[in-house]
């Protein structure tokens, strides 16, 4: 009830806010459209960015750099940071939103399909980080014994992702062609240490850390609790072909607007850089290349 509150609160004020804009919003003085009245400023709202970002990983942490970097384009940043991975989707796509920032792109794919949505899409891409798996009992795979317990996603997008790096550490077989966002428990073909697998839906992964032998972790996760991805992952995702990479997402009418490229510029500063290298060190990838090459 809490969170459903915060996102209707938030409906609300955005709402109030995008209706002030666009009042008044006749011609001034009577003018007619053809007559010689200069031209009207553009809308407040125009320059507004309504930007919604989940808690995990460093998103609220970077909300003062976004606005900062906005600002000298002459922007101010509307958000909010919600505790939830389904409203961000279905607010952008319903228009109560301008955008979001907490999924990565696999995820996105997957929600969108399975919820019909039609009017968002991928506007750029920001970072990879890797996932690993963690442990609060052991410092290696060799000391893990048969029969331990791995928490894993429970979410399509990321339930492969767990299984595919212990695949690459011959701990397990998978079946043949099958890719990462659509890997499961069903397709293992041979679990030799007869691993058992919990699975819990992701913003529970940390606790459930506690409760396991070994434990998925986002690396922003990892990172939160004081763990470093290079250092302490018993396994972690080189980033390789994945398809695991964070994505901005939009509304579809505002893809290649101003404001959006003035959004990419702010995540793609050197400030945002500079906080991102401070938490997670050589673990992350910056994504620029790849909306260049968009």
């Amino acid at each position: 009830m809490k969170r459903k509150s915060i996102v209707l609160l938030l409906t609300a004020v955005w709402l109030v806010l995008t209706a002030c804009g666009q009042s008044g919003g006749g011609p001034a003085n009577g003018a007619s459209p053809d007559s010689d009245a200069p031209a009207k400023p553009a809308k407040a709202e125009d320059k507004v960015i309504r930007h919604i970002m989940s808690d995990s990983g460093f998103n609220g942490d970077i909300v003062k750099i976004l606005k900062d970097e906005l600002a000298k384009e002459g922007y101010t940043l509307e958000h909010v940071v919600v505790n939830d991975i389904i409203q961000p989707n279905k607010m952008v796509n319903d228009g109560q939103a301008d955008s979001n920032s907490f999924q990565h792109e696999a995820y996105f794919n997957q929600f969108v399909t399975d919820h019909g949505l039609k009017n968002i899409s991928r506007a750029f891409y920001t970072i990879f980080t890797p996932s690993g798996l963690y442990s609060k009992k052991y410092k290696s795979f060799q000391e893990v014994p048969d029969g331990a317990t791995i928490g894993i996603p429970v979410d399509p997008a990321n339930n492969g992702r767990a299984l595919f790096m212990l695949r690459d550490l011959g701990l397990l077989k998978l079946r043949d062609g099958v890719e990462v966002i659509h890997a499961s428990l069903k397709d293992i073909t041979d679990n030799p240490h007869k691993f058992k697998f919990k699975e819990v839906d992701q913003l529970m992964l940390q606790r459930t850390l506690d409760d396991v032998d070994v434990g998925f972790l986002f690396a922003g996760t990892a990172v939160q609790i004081g763990l470093n991805p290079k250092k302490d992952a018993l396994a972690l995702e080189t980033g390789e072909g994945l398809p695991y990479k964070s994505i901005v997402a939009v509304r579809n009418e505002l893809i290649g607007s101003p404001k959006i490229k003035a959004l990419q510029k702010a995540y793609e500063s050197q400030a945002i850089k500079d906080f991102y290298q401070s938490k997670y060190g050589d673990a992350i990838l910056f994504l620029d290349d790849l909306n260049k090459a968009q």
